[in-house]
């Protein structure tokens, strides 16, 4: 073993090691919320004119006169029933019938007609980033003397 590799080994025993380092760019993505959407429902009025046949029903009062057989008014009262009054008095009794009739009721009825669903749908894309990164040289600034018994005859560099 020559004095230049005793030196070198002496050297390498006392050797600083300097780390280089530097940024890489790493880009993933994050979930955010970007826009609020509000679903809402509102109730418009209309009139709506529509001709619709509607069959209807009434009642009719029919008056039908038919000659009396015994002008007399011989009318035979059985036991127990009340006697008949005279039917020329003021207070006699009047029949009363109630008429009924159909008429057209308009009524509305909410009724199901559609249903909507909204859904949330997820798009892909691609977007360009970019971003500075910064990285570390090493310089070494020694005496040329220096340099070159440690580099064995090598240039000097920059890493």
């Amino acid at each position: 073993m020559d004095t230049s590799d005793a030196a070198r080994t002496t050297t390498s025993d006392a050797a600083l090691v300097v780390t280089r380092s530097e940024e890489q760019l790493r880009v993933a993505t994050a979930r955010r919320p970007y826009q609020r959407v509000v679903v809402r429902r509102h109730v418009v009025t209309e009139t709506v004119v529509q001709q619709v046949e509607v069959q209807v029903r009434r009642e009719v009062l029919e008056v039908e006169r038919t000659p009396v057989d015994d002008p007399a008014g011989t009318v035979d009262v059985l036991p127990g029933d009340a006697p008949l009054r005279d039917p020329l008095s003021p207070d006699a009794e009047v029949l009363e019938i109630v008429l009924h009739e159909e008429r057209p009721v308009v009524g509305v009825e909410v009724v199901p007609v559609e249903r909507v669903r909204v859904i949330v749908d997820r798009v892909r894309g691609e977007e360009v980033v970019s971003a500075d990164v910064r990285s570390e040289r090493i310089d070494i600034d020694a005496p040329q003397a220096v340099r070159s018994s440690a580099s064995a005859g090598t240039a000097p560099r920059a890493v």
